[in-house]
């Protein structure tokens, strides 16, 4: 792998927690530093290892081929079988009248995945080369903002639940696809981990140099320092990766909480209806979220309880409660422990995703749970709403902006 132009005195960064301009840095294999006012992480070179990633995201890629058109889960009860394939998951799910729920896992586990993973390996397969095409930064760019919706890994979990449930009561065999999808999620965590994306932004383009001269816009995508452009000329785009870049998310508060109104109100019938219905002891049984728990415990799977109430029960409430607290601090220009409500911020970015386990459980044993009515599985009317509950939370985090804390608490970027 290529070295990067490094900058003897550190180049000039803006942290995306609070804004401060500070020095970065440069990274020799080691490195962990963190924002010197919020405590952010700026560089982190520990574990790190572009050709480790190149290598879990082509394996990923490959991986995924099997995993989507190998046969996936086989059932068996009463003499007859039933199989599935990765896609027929999202087929049930249509033809059973949830096309919401269908769409939204062909996006996270079908289609996204694939995408950032080709993506990825390009990107690192490029940077190795002299040429510096100029889609390679907004190509990049691409592959980190797909990284919260690619969910092989929640998937995954969301299997393993899925057997745990199905197995109390049939035979349930994992087929080559499951296999190949195992690995290919696994590959994903270790590309993720060893994926050194501030080394690979600089690959593409250098930062900006020791100096920073007039008015700086931080990139969202990429953290590098922009000129800003004169009043009243075009929007201001990164020479790195493309984005548009303001010195402050547009509407940031106000939309975070529209969208955080919108899941409060859909989490009351996302817990009061049945999720889904699967079979107990060969009877028909409707379960909602808290339920699903309780049968969990019942059946001595501590550990897969213990995950669905973290993931679908404890991790929304979290989100709502932390991103309001978040929100007001904020409106009120409050300036106590603005660390901590930066370090809340960043926990609520990592841990959104994981509520999507039970609509993925669901999706899981829809395609295999077909034999007659008194075994069968089926999507309940919570489904739709609590998965709208999650994507609206992430989306809610994402629109808003931690600096705008510490701005508007007199703490501005200097």
């Amino acid at each position: 792998m290529p070295t990067d132009r490094r900058d003897p005195a550190g180049a000039i960064i803006g942290c995306p927690g609070c804004g401060l301009l500070q020095r970065a840095a440069d990274c020799l294999g080691t490195e962990v530093a963190f924002c010197g006012r919020c405590r952010t992480p700026l560089v982190h070179c520990a574990g790190k290892s572009l050709d480790v990633s190149l290598a879990c995201a082509s394996a990923t890629l490959l991986m995924l081929i099997p995993a989507t058109f190998e046969p996936f889960l086989t059932t068996s009860a009463f003499g007859a079988t039933r199989s599935s394939i990765l896609p027929s998951s999202a087929l049930a799910l249509w033809h059973e009248g949830w096309p919401l729920l269908a769409i939204v896992f062909c996006l996270f586990v079908l289609v996204f995945p694939p995408i950032r993973f080709a993506a990825l390996a390009v990107v690192l397969l490029t940077i190795r080369g002299a040429a510096r095409p100029r889609w390679l930064g907004p190509l990049f760019r691409l592959t980190n903002a797909l990284q919260t919706w690619a969910m092989l890994d929640v998937f995954f979990l969301g299997m393993a639940v899925a057997y745990a449930r199905l197995h109390v009561s049939i035979l349930v065999t994992i087929d080559t696809g499951a296999v190949c999808f195992v690995a290919a999620a696994v590959l994903s965590l270790i590309a993720r981990a060893t994926l050194d994306k501030r080394r690979v932004w600089r690959l593409i383009a250098p930062d900006a140099g020791t100096r920073v001269a007039g008015s700086c816009l931080l990139c969202p995508s990429c953290d590098l320092l922009v000129q800003e452009s004169e009043p009243g000329s075009a929007p201001t785009r990164c020479p790195r990766c493309g984005a548009v870049v303001r010195a402050r998310r547009p509407d940031s508060v106000s939309r975070s909480m529209a969208l955080l109104v919108a899941a409060m109100l859909l989490y009351f019938p996302a817990n009061l209806y049945p999720i889904a219905t699967i079979p107990i002891e060969f009877r028909p049984t409707a379960y909602t979220v808290f339920g699903g728990i309780v049968d969990l415990s019942k059946s001595r799977l501590i550990g897969l309880a213990l995950l669905v109430f973290c993931a679908s029960f404890a991790i929304p409430i979290l989100k709502m409660a932390g991103l309001s607290y978040c929100a007001v601090s904020s409106i009120r220009r409050s300036n106590k422990r603005l660390i901590s409500k930066t370090r809340i911020y960043r926990l609520l970015e990592e841990i959104g995703r994981w509520s999507m386990i039970d609509p993925f459980t669901i999706a899981c044993f829809i395609p295999v749970m077909d034999f007659n009515a008194l075994l069968y599985g089926r999507a309940g009317p919570a489904a739709t709403p609590f998965a709208a509950v999650v994507i609206l939370t992430t989306l809610a985090v994402k629109f808003f902006d931690p600096r705008l804390m510490w701005d508007r608490a007199g703490r501005s970027h200097g």
